[in-house]
């Protein structure tokens, strides 16, 4: 296509006149004619009609131009994104994250990220708390569920589960459970959210249905890391994020218990505030978490 003419005939169409689009493309008059003059001939349609008193797109014309225009603004647009995915990534990033999950998953990516983008300045901000990203000035920020509605763009990157641990000096002291109905007869670590105090709520998939289970705590924490120390410390059994308790897991001083009852995986995402065109800075960390996280067993992606 002719893609000279067909952006001459849009013009005439958005403008109104062979003159107006003469005058925004800083050629003649004469020379817009003749470029949809060309085009009509091509495509062997009439897209203008011409008096000596104005000039209208007819219907076959009015589709083409509808058609055509956002054609071109596409092809502005990927151009654009071209320009900018080239460009090195510079400049400044400020990230919130959870401070475990920070300090576990996402610190190894950021130390690579450095050294593959030197000219990117990042401030880390580790705290379990939701940041405002407006008031805080927060670039990304990585939460851990499911998001509430809100104006802000999310990428999901992967996704991570809660599951339930205890020690094999516990187990061994007060058994197995087979059932969430047997924890009643269990000590369980509770866990209350820093800031708000509000407690942990226990969820199991019982009979293909999520459930909340109400389980007292006469130790309730509201750190990641103490909770998981309690539960390696046989002081009762805990639950949360299988990140936080994946080295223990492997080690052997906690064991995963009541495994058939999990709920469904929670989802890990990258949130920003809503902008047409996110910095090459913030692209380039997402795009290399997300690769990161893709090979972590509970990070793939969905």
């Amino acid at each position: 296509m002719d893609f000279a003419a067909i952006s001459a005939f849009v013009l005439v169409g958005d403008k109104g006149g062979f003159r107006a689009a003469a005058t925004a493309l800083g050629i003649t008059s004469a020379g817009v004619s003749k470029a949809v003059s060309r085009l009509e001939s091509k495509l062997g349609v009439t897209l203008v009609a011409r008096t000596t008193r104005s000039v209208r797109l007819t219907p076959a014309g009015s589709v083409f131009h509808a058609r055509c225009k956002a054609i071109l603004a596409d092809l502005d647009q990927a151009g654009r994104e071209a320009a900018e995915g080239s460009a090195q990534p510079q400049g400044q990033l400020v990230i919130s994250l959870s401070r475990v999950f920070g300090r576990v998953r996402v610190l190894p990516v950021i130390a690579d990220y450095t050294k593959q983008y030197p000219e990117v300045e990042i401030e880390v901000r580790l705290s379990d708390r939701l940041a405002d990203l407006v008031v805080e000035g927060v670039d990304l920020a990585i939460r851990i569920g499911d998001l509430p509605d809100s104006s802000l763009i999310a990428t999901r990157i992967g996704q991570t589960g809660f599951v339930m641990c205890g020690s094999p000096e516990y187990l061994a002291t007060m058994g197995m459970p087979a059932h969430p109905d047997d924890l009643h007869r269990h000590s369980v670590v509770g866990y209350v959210a820093p800031d708000t105090a509000v407690r942990f709520t226990y969820r199991f998939l019982i009979d293909g249905v999520v459930k909340t289970v109400s389980l007292p705590s006469r130790l309730k924490v509201d750190d990641g890391e103490a909770l998981v120390g309690a539960g390696a410390r046989s002081v009762g059994l805990v639950m949360a994020n299988e990140y936080l308790m994946e080295q223990q897991i492997a080690e052997g001083s906690l064991v995963r218990v009541l495994r058939e009852f999990e709920t469904p995986p929670v989802p890990i995402s990258v949130v920003q505030l809503p902008t047409r065109n996110p910095s090459p800075a913030a692209r380039a960390f997402v795009a290399m978490l997300r690769r990161r996280l893709a090979g972590w067993p509970q990070g793939g992606m969905v």
